[in-house]
């Protein structure tokens, strides 16, 4: 971006911006660039940073950037070394999980941008799903970055509710019904959702939330889930919050597609 702002700004248009081809003036551009910014800070971001683990490994899986309809291979974005990933595709099952964490993040990813294209919903529920995805994606870098993962647990937590809430808020719960009618309780959201909408999965949530520890217990005490119960939470919240998304908006990853396997996690 910083090259073609220079460009622009020197009314240079319609020159290779890559590659020995390149004009010299962008050359120089980049040279000036690499040398006041980092790989890291030059790096373009996706629309979600998600969250993969295999055994206890943490690992980031982007979302990328998409435009037309090609085809996505996640492999090059999830973040494990060639031998990590070795290692992941001779384990079936854990193959299975990382195709559905996959499949979640590329619906949530794209869908909480979308929340509202296919149907009605509010101002408050699009606030809503977009603070979700703001703590997930907290939630996800903070478990795969240098910081204690147990950090980890309270944006999984916060992005799984205020993802039901997204939902609820589409049928005409007020930010009141919210807090005194739900609370932090994931249970009886996921519930409440399930007898407005018949195609989320409410079984398979409420299966998963159970699983989870309290959100105001575990501010302040309690047992901390150790470093597989932390991963397995987050990739759970991340379901809930793209099963949310895939029934507001048309994000369905999975839908028409015979070659692809049932869900299998959560189970």
């Amino acid at each position: 971006m910083n090259v073609l702002r220079m460009l622009a700004k020197l009314g240079i248009d319609g020159v290779p911006l890559i590659g020995d081809h390149s004009p010299k003036i962008v050359q120089r551009i980049h040279h000036a660039n690499n040398r006041l910014f980092r790989p890291i800070d030059q790096r373009e971001g996706g629309v979600h940073l998600g969250f993969f683990m295999f055994r206890d490994l943490f690992a980031r899986l982007y979302v990328p950037v998409i435009f037309g309809s090609p085809r996505i291979d996640f492999w090059p974005l999830l973040d494990f070394s060639e031998d990590q990933k070795l290692r992941l595709a001779a384990d079936d099952e854990a193959m299975a999980r990382f195709e559905d964490q996959a499949f979640d993040l590329l619906d949530f990813g794209y869908g909480f941008m979308e929340f509202g294209h296919t149907r009605p919903v509010t101002d408050q529920s699009k606030e809503l799903i977009y603070r979700a995805h703001v703590q997930l994606e907290a939630a996800a870098a903070t478990a795969t970055g240098a910081y204690d993962y147990r950090g980890t647990l309270q944006s999984a937590l916060l992005g799984a509710e205020l993802a039901l809430k997204a939902g609820l808020s589409c049928n005409g719960y007020s930010d009141t019904d919210l807090r005194l009618k739900i609370g932090h309780n994931l249970t009886k959201a996921a519930t409440a959702l399930g007898s407005y909408e018949t195609a989320f999965d409410v079984d398979r949530v409420i299966r998963a939330a159970r699983t989870f520890p309290s959100f105001v217990g575990s501010r302040y005490g309690g047992p901390e889930p150790d470093r597989q119960e932390m991963g397995h939470i987050l990739m759970k919240a991340q379901f809930i919050a793209s099963e949310v998304t895939r029934t507001f908006t048309d994000r369905d990853m999975r839908s028409g597609q015979t070659e692809v396997k049932a869900r299998n996690y959560p189970a």
